[in-house]
């Protein structure tokens, strides 16, 4: 490929091994010359000196060191404020806006063939339509210039993405950088929704092109990513074939026109946070504990049913490995959408109709009352799962 790629990291970690891993793969490229430069940007405080020094006697690693935004609130809520700065402060370090550019954290590791191939490939796995017209029907114009790869996406949690890593041209990314409003950092700190991090970031740049995520974005706490509530919430509003269907149509439309997913094989790509490592001792690395998707890649692909919507979308958690499920929603026959139908729900969701957003409205109001019920009623509004348990999740899906 003709075009420049940076490499960005953000953050820091307190284990020496695993950022020694994490930067491996990026420095093997810097010597191959698949990667121009690699920019690590985290905090000038002298608190956290000792954890960079190791990264300064990297060679082929250039180190900014940035003052640390005033953050208040609950963890979540200082997370989002953090990363949108340090990639806001990262990305004014590349010159030209066309430049590809992954973003990276000290604690997330790649196989070096499997992160070579991503970015050499880029140009082809990220190209975009110019003027998409699924099924005849004019859509919004692409709001990218070129897909942003991530590892992994949801189906039916719209923009609920990967946001450790992550690879798009910097004028793209740049778009990431939007600031929230009082109301998302609020919502943050409502405990059902501390996942909502990961939903925010993606979702804003969207809104002018598709005003139907707006409200999904207001009324978040009623959806949440409470494991027992959304095992109720997913089946009830899917099965009532209203507004939930169609923001999950667009939602598609979105992730086959603006991503690329792609996992690769397991153990390609690897996320070793302090949330699953609480107790972890980092000098045995056989002992360092994955994230949630990234340690049973196979079992989520098997979950996925490319070319059927409901098998996918009626998992509480529907992770995507990659891009087939929402490719073929476009592109093949699918039994419980009929060509027809998908037609008719693009061009509302295109033109924000009328007759959309008055079952938008049913929807919201009928989703604050079924919230009231299951989560205080029932009792789910304290219940968590472990690790596990969300792993065993993904079976609970219809069979083919």
């Amino acid at each position: 490929m003709s075009r420049a790629t940076d490499a960005v990291v953000l953050g820091f970690s307190k284990a020496p091994l695993l950022v020694e891993r994490s930067f491996a793969s990026l420095r093997q490229l810097k010597q191959e010359g698949v990667l121009r430069n690699i920019h690590y940007v985290t905090w000038d405080s002298a608190d956290i000196d000792p954890h960079v020094a190791p990264i300064q006697n990297m060679s082929e690693v250039t180190v900014t060191r940035v003052p640390q935004p005033v953050a208040h609130g609950t963890p979540y809520q200082k997370t989002i404020v953090y990363q949108i700065h340090n990639l806001a402060a990262a990305l004014p370090l590349i010159a030209e806006d066309d430049t590809i550019v992954l973003k990276w954290r000290p604690d997330f590791a790649a196989n070096v063939d499997f992160l070579r191939d991503k970015i050499e490939s880029f140009d082809l796995d990220c190209e975009i339509e110019s003027d998409p017209a699924p099924f005849g029907v004019q859509m919004p114009k692409p709001i990218f210039h070129s897909k942003i790869w991530t590892p992994w996406a949801d189906s039916n949690q719209p923009f609920f993405y990967e946001d450790a890593a992550f690879m798009g041209r910097k004028d793209d990314l740049s778009k990431l950088t939007i600031p929230l409003k009082r109301a998302d950092l609020d919502l943050l700190g409502v405990e059902p929704c501390y996942h909502y991090y990961h939903i925010v970031r993606f979702a804003k740049p969207f809104l002018q092109s598709y005003p139907m995520f707006k409200l999904y974005l207001e009324n978040y706490r009623y959806i949440t990513n409470n494991m027992p509530y959304r095992s109720k919430l997913i089946p009830h509003f899917v099965k009532s074939d209203g507004f939930f269907v169609f923001l999950l149509i667009a939602h598609a439309w979105i992730l086959h026109s603006h991503f690329h997913v792609d996992m690769g094989e397991p153990g390609d790509v690897r996320f070793f946070p302090n949330t699953r490592n609480k107790t972890t001792d980092w000098s045995k690395p056989e002992s360092w504990n994955v994230a949630f998707p990234y340690d049973e890649v196979r079992t989520w692909r098997m979950t996925e049913f490319p070319g059927r919507f409901m098998n996918n979308v009626m998992r509480p958690y529907a992770r995507l490995m990659d891009d087939l499920w929402q490719n073929a929603l476009f592109t093949r026959d699918i039994p419980e959408l009929s060509r027809e139908t998908l037609t008719r729900m693009l061009q509302h969701i295109a033109k924000y109709s009328d007759g959309l957003k008055k079952r938008e409205q049913i929807f919201y109001d009928e989703l604050a009352a079924f919230y009231r019920t299951q989560m205080k009623g029932r009792g789910f509004a304290k219940s968590s799962l472990t690790h596990d348990a969300m792993n065993a999740l993904m079976a609970d899906t219809p069979s083919d």
